[in-house]
Formats: structure tokens, sequence, C-alpha cells
């Protein structure tokens, strides 16, 4: 009797000091999270600070706007309108869609920290996060607005030159070629993603028309994936991703792809780049140099896309710490601000900003890792063969019919 009573006291003691414990537990964690929560230290020093450094970008000049926010006031307020309109995003009582826009783009334009965001703007990290996240979601859902379906019609470069171009390009829809991004990834998976110059990255297949739009992209494939098994992979895939060439269109591609029905790659093995014509100041000697040369003068506009996307979206050359799904919509939200920054403003007017950027930047003794040496797409004359020779390659013509 003596031994059971012994054993319900140590029970119930033992009850006692758990009973004790998971209450200091409950309190700690309650006060905690009214630290945290409930009574939170603001973050803004200054109320309206987030309004007044959003009108200090969006109100003072185009420059101004353009240099921060890498894109003109007038695209700007279009994109806003165009989100409004969407019901993809709306004001907040405390931060305005224009605000909203304003520090995402600043965060892709420059690969701006959050902590810097945080004091620019005057919000706490995690409602910088939030927005960035909001406004990410918002600007996919407008893959449909801005990623628009191919124009099957002869571009005006190609019809208007009948010299170089036409009718021997004439159901060429744009140009094809796969670009490198820096991806962060988990260290078991570095072998997957190190590509060929042992960098961790992600590597996007994407084409664009010969306005420099980009008609299709494909994000997320791994760095050690090359671009024909990528192209191989768009080809046979089922609903998303799935890439679509028209009946009887074409697109350009290089030496990488494979050259199949709706692909047109140049001769392997013969003088292709432009910068070797112009480091050679040569002219083509034979049809397969006189092919590649015009070949690469249309092709170079995939080249050239690429350089303008990049150097406005510097994220896009940089290890960002953010899941790996969130680092490819980073990609494809880039993608499609480029076009709807193309829907406003000339790709040359676009390019010469970045030029004159440039510039600026080495003058100022700020030369960056960028490529210096810009592809020139010139359709000047490149030599003495004439359409016969182009008629041999086709085997007719009437221009490319030999890829159907």
């Amino acid at each position: 009797m003596d031994s059971w009573r012994e054993y319900d006291e140590m029970y119930y003691e033992k009850r006692k000091k758990i009973i004790i414990l998971t209450g200091i537990v409950v309190v700690v964690a309650v006060e905690q999270y009214k630290k945290l929560f409930i009574r939170k230290q603001p973050y803004r020093g200054e109320s309206l600070r987030g309004f007044i450094e959003t009108e200090r970008i969006i109100s003072v000049s185009n420059r101004t706007c353009r240099s921060i926010i890498r894109m003109s006031r007038k695209t700007f307020f279009s994109l806003c309108q165009l989100m409004q309109e969407s019901d993809f995003l709306r004001d907040s009582p405390t931060v305005r869609v224009e605000e909203q826009l304003v520090m995402f783009l600043q965060t892709i334009g420059h690969n701006l920290k959050n902590r810097k965001a945080v004091h620019d703007f005057g919000h706490s990290g995690e409602t910088v996060s939030r927005y960035f996240n909001l406004v990410l979601g918002a600007v996919i859902k407008l893959y449909p607005i801005l990623l628009k379906p191919l124009c099957t019609t002869t571009h005006e470069r190609i019809s208007s030159n009948c010299r170089s171009f036409y009718p021997y390009f004439k159901d060429c829809i744009g140009a094809i070629d796969g670009s490198h991004v820096p991806a962060w990834v988990p260290l078991d998976q570095h072998c997957r993603f190190r590509d060929r110059h042992g960098e961790i990255s992600q590597n996007i297949l994407a084409a664009c028309d010969f306005n420099m739009k980009f008609t299709y992209i494909l994000s997320g494939c791994e760095g050690s994936a090359s671009d024909s098994r990528i192209l191989e992979d768009a080809l046979h895939r089922d609903g998303e991703g799935w890439i679509l060439v028209p009946q009887g269109k074409f697109y350009l591609d290089d030496a990488g792809f494979a050259n199949q029905k709706g692909f047109m790659r140049p001769y392997r093995n013969v003088c292709y780049h432009l910068k070797e014509w112009r480091n050679s100041n040569q002219s083509p000697t034979n049809k397969k140099e006189l092919f590649n040369l015009r070949h690469s003068k249309l092709r170079n506009v995939i080249e050239r896309a690429f350089r303008l996307l990049k150097s406005k979206f510097t994220i896009l050359k940089s290890q960002v710490e953010y899941p790996y799904k969130t680092q490819t919509r980073i990609v494809l939200a880039c993608v499609l601000i480029h076009n709807h920054i193309l829907t406003q403003n000339s790709a040359q007017e676009e390019e010469d900003f970045i030029a004159d950027e440039e510039a600026e930047a080495t003058t100022n003794g700020q030369t960056t890792q960028e490529e210096t040496n810009m592809v020139v797409d010139s359709d000047a004359s490149d030599g003495d063969c004439d359409g016969e020779d182009f008629r041999m390659r086709t085997g007719n013509n009437s221009g490319m019919n030999w890829l159907t």
C-alpha cells in the first residue's frame, strides 16, 4: 500500500512539473508573438517616405526614370494602367500601385537588396518582400498579353531587302538561341547546374522576332543542358513550355542546334560571325560564306535582344538568393517587361540609351564587366555574289522550301 502511495505522489509530482513547464513555454511564446506581430516597432520614420521616394523617381524626368526603374515615364504609367485595368494590382491602405511597381522594378533593374529598399521606402523587410512577390506574380499574369503569338507575315526588314534577304528568307519568323543566367541552388545540385564555363547557371531558351520582342521563353533548365537538348524537349512538351512553329515557317539558329524542320542553322566550319568578317576585312568567296554572312546578319537580332535584356535588368547577371522557382519567375518577368517597353519605344531607342549609359560609366571610371563588343547589325553590301547562290542552297527558286 505504501509503495502505491509513493508511486502516485511521484506521478502527480511529475505531471505538476510538466504542466508548469508547459505554462512557462506558452507564456514566453505569447510574449514573443506580441513583440513581433502585435507590438511591432514602426519602421517608418516618415509616414510618407515611400510616397515621396516614388514621386522623386517617376515625376522628375525620363532620364531619372530610365536610370532607376529602367523604363521611361510613359512606359511606366502605361504599365500601371495595364495592371490596374487587369485587376492584377490594387492600391493598399499604405502602398499605392505606383510604389509597389517602383520597388519591384528597382530591385530587378539593379539587383537591389531587401535592406536597401527598406531604407529607401521606409517599409519593413517583410512588407518589401511581400510586395515584391505580389508584383512578380502580377507581371507573370500578363504573359498572354505581352508574349503574343507569332506574326507569320514576312517582316519588313526581309521584304525590303531584295538583294540580301528576299525571297530567300521570306518564311523566316525570327531567331532562337539559349543564354545562361547565374543561378543560386543547393550545393548538392551544383553538378547539374554547372555550365561549360564552370559557372552555376540556368540555361534559358528564347525566340524573338525582328523587332527584338521575345515570342517564346523557357526558363529553369539546368546550366549543364545544351541548347539543342532544351529545344528538343520544348518541341515535345505538352502544354506549358511547348514551342510552336507555324507550317512552312522557320527560325534561324546557330551551329549548336540541329538542322531540322522549322529551324535553319548556318554551314559548319565556315566563317560565320559578323566580327569574323570585320576582323578579316574580306568579302564572301563562295555560296556557303555568302549564306552564312546573311544568316548571321538576321540571326544577330537574338543576340541584341539578350544583350538589351541583361543590360536593363542586372539581376539577370547575379546569383540572387531566392528560391529557384522564384529565380525562374524573375527571368520570365524581365522578358515580359522588356516586351512591354518595346511596345512603347523602339528597340533602337532603348539600345541608344544603354550605349549612352555605358559610355558615361566608362568616362566616370565605372566600367562594368559587360561585353564590350556590341554586335553590329548592318544590312550593308555583303559581297558580289547574287541570289543564284541561294537557289543552289535551296534547290529551287521559291525560297527556303527545302525545310518542309
